[in-house]
């Protein structure tokens, strides 16, 4: 189910500080040179810089699924997905049928819905994904 889920991020933005890592000590095997030129530019800016996932950062598609393909996934934990073997079928699949993913990704996020929901003070909120509260 995650790996439909990751199709998220068809919309969107990373922030340099979430990928730069993989820009530094020598180039990550699992990202295409001209990509990595592209990222190492948008990030010469500023950590705040960001970068979309993919050339169309404001439409539900399935084009993440082919820059994964084209190892020109932003994040090294979405490029994962087209590097292993579990799961690389899956990218080629929805990389060539927006039906099959819109469908798969429908479905999951249907799935996830129903798991365990917190109501009310059992959950938290957070205005800040990075930062957690204690209470």
């Amino acid at each position: 189910m995650w790996s439909w889920l990751a199709g998220a991020h068809t919309l969107g933005v990373a922030r340099c500080s979430s990928f730069k890592n993989r820009l530094v000590g020598g180039l990550d095997a699992n990202l295409n040179a001209d990509f990595a030129k592209t990222l190492f530019t948008t990030c010469s800016a500023s950590d705040t810089a960001e970068q979309p996932f993919d050339e169309t950062r404001n439409t539900f598609d399935n084009l993440y699924y082919r820059a994964l393909q084209c190892k020109s996934g932003v994040l090294d934990s979405d490029q994962t997905l087209y590097a292993s073997a579990e799961t690389k079928g899956i990218v080629d699949s929805y990389a060539s049928n927006k039906v099959m993913f819109f469908s798969d990704f429908k479905r999951a996020m249907v799935k996830m819905s129903m798991l365990n929901v917190k109501q009310g003070s059992q959950g938290e909120v957070r205005q800040d994904c990075y930062k957690i509260s204690w209470y």
